[in-house]
């Protein structure tokens, strides 16, 4: 009988969510419809983003005197479709202003209407806003942000000695002989046995040393290694993301109970399993911790009914919290425990802050990769959701790692234990004198 009970109750919650899912794609239609009709009607033709420009001309002004008084000194791109990436470039950018003033300027350009879920109408001006208040909060001017859509609008716009990406955009066709690859995680997934081949470079910053780097690279005899370089140059600098800017935020000002993150990865099916199998119950039934749910970046941006069904699932409930956009080093301040499934975001944690991770156990198809080696050599537990519980009370008692025990994991695992984004800087610095 509780069997039945069990399965009814597991039918509901789907039946809830899919509901959901319905819901928002119907609403995600009309605002189409919307735009449409707008563009046609009002704008006679035009897309919103450029009707925006025309409407900001002291806006776009001041960019065209920026882009003019970068005149002499040397042009980086940095390339980006997403805007958690800006977390992995902005403190190397920093790092080239501090050690090397007036002689580099880095122009950000987004690709984002180029991804469906964006386009280049409401949703694209949102996404706009969201990158400008993300690189104010990294002290960097937003200025310095284009589209790639409106580069022909500006006189003369400078050209590139060096391009940086964190990832593959097929429209990028830039003509710049230096490019470097900056991996957007430390620690490679299973399905990440090479390096990239949908992105064209001739250097990589590599974050981590072997065993926790590519397989390819882990792999691959001395003689190899040799040949590889030929055509690439490998920089050992460490991960920069560790030194970006942090604002750290309060989710639970006025509590002194523990603080645990949930961070699960991309692999949404992963979610849905743990959902299926009460976790979120077992959230509310945790008076004693308060709970952050911080969904992939792009999770949270991708599957919008996801993150709506979650916060209906929520209402009312005090000690659980739900962010989408803040970065997880804004939030690793308050928090003493983070739970992960698979991914680099559990190693950033440990290695960026030396606080203890959970892993909930995984199907034998993510094993394989540099994540899950450090998982298995670094994990505080790896448990089902049905023993969470217990793990959470379990692993708040050791508490965090001790400087020496910090030290002595990112000399393990890192390439570079250094002051990482310094390290990138200096890189670029040698990488561009050569140019």
């Amino acid at each position: 009988m509780s069997s039945i009970v069990s399965k009814g109750k597991l039918l509901f919650f789907r039946l809830r969510f899919q509901v959901v899912r319905l819901k928002l794609r119907l609403d995600k239609i009309i605002q189409k419809i919307l735009e449409l009709l707008v563009q046609h009607w009002l704008l006679k033709g035009d897309s919103l983003l450029n009707y925006f420009n025309k409407t900001q001309p002291f806006l776009r002004q001041e960019k065209q005197t920026l882009l003019e008084q970068s005149s002499g000194r040397i042009v980086i791109y940095f390339t980006f479709r997403t805007l958690h990436f800006l977390d992995w470039f902005a403190p190397i950018d920093l790092a080239l202003k501090r050690s090397f003033p007036e002689k580099y300027v880095v122009f950000y350009i987004d690709f984002s209407t180029t991804v469906h879920r964006i386009g280049k109408g409401f949703e694209y001006l949102q996404f706009r806003q969201q990158v400008e208040e993300r690189l104010l909060q990294l002290n960097i001017s937003p200025l310095r942000h284009f589209s790639h859509d409106e580069l022909t609008e500006y006189k003369s716009f400078p050209e590139a000695s060096l391009h940086v990406t964190c990832e593959s955009i097929r429209q990028e066709t830039f003509s710049v002989a230096e490019r470097i690859y900056l991996p957007h995680y430390a620690l490679p997934k299973a399905i990440d046995l090479d390096l990239p081949k949908n992105i064209h470079f001739n250097h990589v910053f590599l974050p981590t040393r072997p065993p926790y780097t590519y397989k390819q690279l882990n792999d691959k005899s001395c003689a190899d290694l040799d040949r590889l370089k030929e055509d690439l140059h490998i920089h050992q600098v460490g991960y920069p993301k560790l030194q970006a800017a942090s604002n750290p935020v309060s989710c639970f000002p006025n509590s002194d109970h523990p603080v645990v993150l949930y961070a699960p990865s991309l692999e949404i099916s992963l979610l849905f399993n743990a959902l299926d199998r009460g976790l979120l119950k077992l959230f509310k039934k945790m008076s004693h911790c308060n709970f952050v749910i911080k969904l992939h970046p792009s999770l949270a941006s991708r599957r919008h009914y996801v993150t709506t069904f979650i916060r209906q699932e929520l209402k009312g409930v005090e000690h659980i919290r739900f962010d989408e956009l803040t970065g997880i080093q804004n939030l690793a301040g308050e928090s003493s425990l983070m739970i992960t499934d698979f991914g680099s975001v559990g190693g950033e944690y440990r290695l960026g802050f030396g606080k203890p991770v959970i892993y909930l156990n995984t199907p034998v198809k993510f094993e394989g990769g540099s994540d899950l080696r450090f998982r298995d050599d670094f994990a505080d537990a790896i448990c089902e959701v049905e023993d969470l519980e217990n793990e959470i009370r379990n692993v708040l008692k050791k508490g965090a790692l001790s400087i020496s025990e910090l030290r002595n994991m990112r000399q393990h695992v890192l390439s570079f234990t250094g002051v990482a984004d310094e390290e990138a800087a200096r890189t670029i610095n040698k990488i561009c004198s050569t140019c």
